[in-house]
């Protein structure tokens, strides 16, 4: 995976469409079902793919009114929807809202999961697959059995799935569920001017599971139930993958390489080493996390926050670092040794128009004896853009004296400059465009990263 090129993609996995209880302005809009939502959504700005996740049962016409015939045909429009620059997916949201139980956003079956074995016209019993309707235990062994199959906890309360966010840690509970939504909706506004944002934040309940031990990602939903699809504000669920396939976004999501993020272009560069967002990783040395943000719009972030916590330990993360008006951030955490705990960090950036993106985490376990590599073997340093044009941004984390140098692929030296400042911005606009190498040295030691100048 580390020699693969990873894309960013930007799009919903949480909407209906009248196959349940969506397109609610069907009557005005004309469009009812999947293909016409999916032929709206393409014409989204900074919108690469739709999810459609029908709730899982009838109760009452359009109340919310699904069949199981009515699953077929959406995965089917799905299907005939996809091109090469546009993915369409169709899931299922299974559950109820009523007390201690909850709703579950899935992909992977083709198939429809129910409970319902009489009381709907035509269909008896309306399923495929049988699961108990408040049973969620049988749920995610269900989901466990198929390896294709993922879960994301939608719009969830603290009761919700028969108490998860109170429990102790579940294996099976953490196998199938991937992610949790940062925010949610608005599922009740037809708006479609990119502006309408919910006021739900689950940030709070996201923390809860992590500090539980779960391994789980902060994912984005629209859950549209009007024709909107991503209109209704410039939120999105971003996926890092190889290319917009169905395969590549299904295996980005269950290895957590993904971010929700309020902004429709913002591509964030969170690691640890070689290590992104979703890995799970261990070493000897005191982990060194870089976070570039980078903004199509040219938005500068005013300010990034990592945060960090201990696995199991029940207890909430903190924030360890952070930077102001800067879209990078370096930062080594010595506190892992002298403690070898499992721990996770992410990322919270916040953009000048309060607009906040918050990352899947990187999870980390140290080896004892945890050494100070970083700090008396090597440098650390991040730089964006690469490729660049006219500037190159360098992050060190430096504020004693350090040198940069910049030499072609025959050694030649063509750039050389003395810095004392953490964050520098080098101009390389009369650079011929090729193959660079930039060098920096503090003291006895020194870095060097493969730099590309179109």
């Amino acid at each position: 995976m580390r020699s693969q090129t990873l894309n960013y993609y930007f799009g919903n996995l949480h909407s209906h469409t009248g196959y349940s209880d969506g397109n609610k302005d069907s009557n005005s809009t004309g469009v009812s079902k999947p293909a016409g939502s999916y032929a709206y959504a393409k014409l989204s700005q900074h919108f690469d793919f739709l999810g459609i996740a029908e709730h899982n049962h009838y109760s009452n016409n359009n109340n919310p009114g699904m069949v199981r015939t009515s699953y077929a045909l959406g995965l089917a429009e799905a299907a005939a929807a996809t091109t090469p620059s546009f993915l369409a997916l169709y899931g299922m949201e299974y559950g109820v809202s009523s007390s201690g139980n909850g709703h579950v956003v899935i992909y992977g079956f083709n198939q429809l999961l129910g409970w319902e074995t009489t009381g709907v016209p035509g269909h008896a019993p309306n399923y495929d697959i049988y699961c108990p309707k408040t049973k969620y235990d049988s749920l995610w062994r269900i989901i466990n059995n198929n390896p294709n199959a993922f879960a994301t906890l939608a719009h969830p309360g603290y009761t919700d799935y028969n108490g998860l966010a109170g429990g102790g840690y579940n294996a099976a509970r953490d196998s199938a569920i991937v992610g949790v939504p940062f925010r949610n909706g608005n599922a009740t506004v037809a708006a479609a001017d990119y502006t309408t944002y919910p006021a739900s934040d689950f940030f709070g309940y996201y923390r809860i599971l992590l500090n539980r031990g779960y391994r789980v990602g902060m994912s984005y939903d629209h859950d549209n139930h009007y024709l909107n699809f991503g209109r209704g504000n410039a939120g999105r669920l971003v996926i890092m993958a190889p290319s917009l396939t169905e395969a590549n976004l299904y295996t980005a999501m269950k290895k957590m390489r993904f971010y929700g993020s309020d902004d429709w272009n913002a591509k964030i560069d969170f690691k640890i080493g070689s290590n992104m967002m979703g890995d799970t990783m261990s070493g000897n040395n005191a982990p060194t996390i870089s976070i570039i943000h980078n903004d199509d719009d040219g938005e500068i972030a005013d300010s990034i926050k990592i945060w960090s916590g201990k696995s199991g330990s029940g207890k909430d993360p903190v924030i360890i670092a952070i930077v102001k008006q800067s879209n990078t951030l370096l930062h080594t955490d010595y506190s892992v040794i002298a403690d070898d705990t499992a721990r996770y960090y992410l990322a919270e950036i916040k953009q000048a128009d309060g607009h906040r993106i918050i990352t899947s985490p990187i999870w980390f376990k140290g080896k004892s004896p945890i050494g100070l590599k970083e700090n008396s073997k090597d440098i650390s340093f991040i730089m964006f853009p690469n490729p660049t044009r006219s500037k190159l941004n360098v992050s060190t984390g430096i504020c004693d004296n350090y040198s940069v140098e910049i030499y072609d692929v025959s050694g030649k030296i063509l750039f050389q400059q003395n810095y004392n400042e953490p964050d520098i911005t080098i101009t390389t606009a009369e650079f011929t465009p090729g193959f660079y190498f930039i060098r920096i040295k503090s003291g006895s030691v020194s870095k060097t990263e493969r730099l590309i100048i179109e």
